[in-house]
């Protein structure tokens, strides 16, 4: 008797937990969830305001809230380069509301609006059921220009079906920006950025072919001495300019590689002292290569190297009695043909570490859509290519911006902190010849020397005519990261088929270099701090047997260095190097500071390291 009412009381709690109504979750306000997506609050950042934006959209369309409605479609119309976009357009099909279908329809027919964008218009439609309408027909090609200003359209993500070496497009002058047709925009956009992707098809825009593993190509100017003095008390004047300019061109493909460089150096010297006496001094040296790679199979393949450097000099001192004491003019030339094989290769992946820092830089500031695929990198850098010759940075900017935001990746309008640090991206030389890879190559090479002066005799110990060689290089290079790269190599020589009674001499050498590169909090470069060592060994033969080993001359060296480098622009700096040099037990110690300004660097990288 005393265990019915507990019997009674459990299956009193039973039923009442069945038929009470469960915990309701708390209902979140339409009107607060408008406001914030209206109105950034003022302690939220833009990019936290972003972010919270968009849960608030999505959160206003989970109530099912009437007032959701035109909210949703002024965002589906103007948000045009933010995913809230996205999120309002399908929400539209989700809220069921009619008063939708005609701006539904705008965003679907709109050709400048992303494909994903205009899909989920044509699916809200249909659940509405409204009819998507016909897609816009292509507008016909316009008018050719003239043969200078051709302009390249933007290739497409796949990378294109054609390179800007194999003359198949003219080239005219990149600095300048075509606008591309209204398809291939971004579309509307507010802010500094809101012409879209008017900036995104570029003059003299490469296409790469798929096979291309990386380009390079670079034109730098760098002074090394100059001065002018002109002294009043003792009447003197002199003057001195060292100037070197560098160029070089490389293509790597999957079966072939190409490459040239040419370098010409100039030393002139004028000292024009109180009387009679004067001297007079001109060194120019010229030099250009070329190389030619087809490989056969994996890593492996034949090469072909060709190279000419000529020299002038002239020297002339005059004394105080008005004589010439000295007038001397030499010609120097060589030329010469190597032939061999190897194995690896050594590639600059510098373009595809910018595209990784951008979108570090990006993910950071939370505004990263998607991440960037090959494709998009293949665009990214044959947009940079083709203006290369933009110095400020501005051209390349608006062009990214512009690019990032129709693929997607670039979610709305970046912020003034954002922007800047893409434009030092951009404009970090560090990511400027990052070489990665492995290369070993034997060369057995047959030059000429031409060895002349005035008087038509040879330079003492350096004799004309032909000089065969066989040579052993090496080259292993590796990024350590996106702000440090190390390097090695060897370089080993030995002379063949010496006349008779004529030495043989051979050199080797083998050395490594650390780089590292410092930025600034907001991602400027500052400069690259270096340090390196080299080893060599070198020894001016055996006369075919004849020298007794304590005749023959056996050299040793070993050199290290270090240095800072401040980086003014993408291809101008000053350095402040040391050097340490062991060699015929004495030690030498030197310092020097060096300038150097260049433009037209441009490169591309299928992959990264």
């Amino acid at each position: 008797m005393m265990r019915r009412p507990t019997y009674a009381l459990g299956a009193a709690i039973a039923v009442a937990a069945v038929v009470a109504p469960r915990p309701v979750a708390a209902q979140e306000d339409p009107a607060a969830l408008i406001a914030l997506i209206e109105k950034q609050p003022a302690d939220l950042d833009r990019a936290a305001w972003k972010e919270r934006r968009r849960e608030a959209a999505r959160k206003l369309i989970a109530t099912g809230d009437k007032r959701a409605v035109p909210v949703m479609i002024r965002l589906a119309e103007g948000e045009s380069f933010d995913i809230i976009g996205e999120i309002a357009i399908e929400g539209l099909g989700k809220l069921g509301d009619a008063s939708a279908i005609p701006a539904l329809e705008r965003v679907a027919a709109d050709n400048s609006r992303d494909r994903a964008q205009r899909d989920l218009a044509r699916k809200a439609l249909a659940k509405l059921g409204g009819k998507a309408p016909a897609a816009t027909p292509t507008p016909p090609p316009a008018p050719t220009p003239p043969p200078d200003r051709v302009a390249a359209p933007p290739p497409a993500d796949d990378g294109g079906d054609r390179d800007a070496f194999d003359g198949s497009a003219t080239a005219p002058d990149p600095g300048e920006a075509s606008a591309p047709p209204a398809s291939d925009t971004g579309g509307g956009g507010h802010g500094v950025f809101g012409g879209g992707g008017r900036d995104a098809a570029v003059v003299g825009q490469p296409t790469w072919d798929d096979d291309v593993l990386a380009a390079r190509e670079s034109l730098t100017f760098a002074v090394g001495a100059a001065s002018f003095d002109w002294d009043t008390v003792r009447e003197r004047t002199s003057f001195v300019l060292d100037a070197d300019s560098h160029y070089a061109r490389r293509l790597e493909r999957e079966t072939m590689a190409w490459g040239v460089t040419a370098d010409l150096d100039t030393l002139v010297g004028v000292l024009n002292p109180a009387g009679d006496a004067s001297s007079r001094l001109v060194a120019i040296t010229a030099a250009v290569e070329g190389e030619a790679r087809f490989y056969g199979g994996p890593g492996v393949y034949g090469v072909g190297q060709v190279a000419i450097a000529p020299q002038l000099h002239y020297l002339s001192s005059v004394g105080n009695d008005g004589m010439t004491n000295v007038k001397d003019t030499r010609f120097v030339a060589d030329a010469g043909l190597a032939l061999g094989g190897g194995y690896g290769r050594v590639l600059d992946v510098g373009p595809r570490l910018r595209v990784q820092r951008l979108a570090a830089v990006l993910e950071d500031a939370r505004a990263l859509g998607r991440p960037i695929d090959d494709g998009l990198a293949r665009r990214l850098q044959s947009t940079w290519w083709a203006l290369r010759r933009d110095r400020t940075g501005y051209r390349q900017l608006t062009a990214t911006v512009a690019i990032l935001r129709e693929a997607g990746v670039l979610l709305g309008e970046p912020d003034a902190g954002t922007t800047y640090e893409l434009l030092e991206v951009l404009r970090d030389a560090s990511f400027d010849v990052r070489p990665s890879g492995l290369d070993v190559q034997i060369l057995f090479g047959e030059s000429y020397l031409v060895r002349n002066n005035e008087d038509g005799d040879g330079l003492p110990d350096v004799p004309d005519g032909r000089y065969e060689q066989v040579m052993v290089r090496a080259r292993a290079a590796r990024q350590l990261g996106l702000a440090a790269d190390a390097q090695a190599w060897l370089d080993a020589r030995y002379r063949l088929f010496t006349p008779e009674m004529t030495a043989t001499p051979w050199r080797a050498a083998v050395g490594g270099r650390f780089r590292t590169f410092a930025h600034g909090e907001h991602g400027e470069l500052l400069g690259a701090f270096d340090v390196g060592a080299e080893a060599i060994v070198s020894s001016d033969g055996d006369a075919n047997g004849m020298d007794e080993p304590d005749d023959i001359d056996l050299g040793a060296a070993l050199v290290g260095e270090l240095g800072w480098t401040w980086t003014l622009n993408r291809a101008s700096s000053v350095r402040l190097g040391g050097e340490v040099r062991l060699a015929a037990k004495e030690v030498f110690i030197g310092l020097a500071l060096t300038g150097s300004y260049g433009f037209l660097d441009a490169g591309f990288a299928r992959s990264a390291p």
